[in-house]
């Protein structure tokens, strides 16, 4: 009997990754080179951390949440989790030194998922949290993956996200990641979602929430399906454009690549 082999997976991650900056994808995902997370990711990760914790206890008991002091360790636990490993820093976190960042992430962390807990997780009806998806391609070397934060049925999908500041007004309508969201949701269940939420958590002095909705129909996978098979196209045949130099994400900061990478202008010291 022929062995019939899986095939390759292309996650939404890594796809979201070569749209930004086809660089930093072949550096991480063709060469292997991965970089340690930078403070703000730490904050993103541990807070979704918690609220998945949160909303998976709403579904388990049927109702109940977690407390706010329960909710505010797990936050902690992770980040002190997160730097007992490598942690990425830019040359101004350096000069703060190690110890005082660790707490302000830590305070960081705590606040956007207390924050969630109160103003959020009371009024989401979640039916799955983290649920992870394969939809395979016929004819392509690779299949789509995912992973959706939470779903509430039919009604609705959510993603949670830690932001430095408001979003535009239409970043619901023109994010990728629920169009495949939803056109995932579709495949697996039969049915688009009524609604897509990205659930803004604002790391403002004193943190706000933002949520901001949108829908989508079976007419907005077809451009998505061709940016798909072009990024396809560009994988197999090795071409990986760079960000443009002058976008914000092209700094020290935003990039763990920056120092090293061959695109990127580095500061004239005079």
């Amino acid at each position: 009997m022929k062995e019939i082999k899986s095939k390759p997976q292309l996650h939404y991650s890594a796809l979201n990754m070569l749209f930004r900056c086809g660089e930093q994808f072949r550096r991480r995902y063709i060469e292997n080179q991965i970089i340690p997370p930078g403070v703000a990711l730490i904050i993103g990760q541990a807070t979704d951390h918690t609220v998945n914790k949160n909303l998976q206890h709403k579904i388990d008991t049927k109702g109940e949440l977690l407390t706010i002091e329960e909710i505010e360790d797990i936050a902690r636990d992770q980040v002190n989790n997160m730097f007992q490993s490598e942690v990425h820093l830019d040359d101004d976190e350096i000069e703060s030194g190690i110890s005082a960042i660790k707490g302000k992430t830590i305070d960081m962390a705590v606040a956007l998922s207390g924050l969630h807990a109160r103003e959020l997780a009371p009024v989401i009806q979640p039916t799955h949290i983290q649920r992870q998806w394969v939809i395979e391609l016929d004819g392509y070397p690779v299949d789509l993956a995912g992973t959706i934060d939470i779903q509430e049925g039919e009604q609705s999908i959510r993603d949670t996200k830690t932001k430095g500041k408001s979003p535009v007004a239409d970043e619901a309508e023109k994010s990728d990641q629920l169009t495949m969201y939803a056109m995932a949701i579709n495949v697996l269940d039969g049915k688009i979602p009524d609604h897509v939420y990205l659930d803004f958590l604002i790391k403002n002095k004193t943190p706000i929430v933002k949520t901001l909705s949108s829908i989508r129909t079976e007419k907005d996978f077809k451009p998505l399906l061709a940016r798909i098979e072009n990024a396809i196209q560009a994988i197999d045949k090795g071409i990986f454009v760079p960000i443009n130099s002058d976008n914000w994400l092209c700094s020290q900061k935003f990039c763990g690549y920056f120092r090293t990478c061959s695109y990127s202008r580095k500061p004239v010291t005079i």
